[in-house]
């Protein structure tokens, strides 16, 4: 999206408990910092740090009463992600939240 500057992501899963939902990733250049903005069908939107090295994804926030973070590998040549996202409603005890597997449609 413009020119590389932004990278769009919607996602759709057919299961009740996970909402449909989109996300912009785009930096800051001069804090060489990345982040995910993040609205769903719901209309949560929340702010994401993020960071992408070598084959991993991942996106996290630090908020009180509910912390989340997702860490996502590269497969399938790049087309796919394939991650576990974990939550924290006190900010110290993780516990498993959703398995995804995010592929790429053209």
């Amino acid at each position: 999206m413009e020119g590389g500057a932004f990278l769009l992501m919607h996602s759709e899963i057919d299961e009740p408990e996970i909402p449909s939902a989109v996300a912009v990733f785009g930096s800051d250049d001069s804090a060489d910092a990345f982040f995910m903005l993040y609205f769903d069908e719901r209309g949560v939107s929340r702010k994401y740090e993020a960071m992408l090295r070598d084959n991993t994804l991942k996106w996290w926030r630090n908020a009180p009463g509910f912390s989340q973070r997702f860490t996502g590998t590269f497969v399938d040549d790049g087309r796919s992600i394939v991650g576990k996202g974990e939550l924290s409603k006190d900010g110290s005890t993780w516990e498993g939240d959703h398995a995804l597997t995010f592929t790429r449609i053209e």
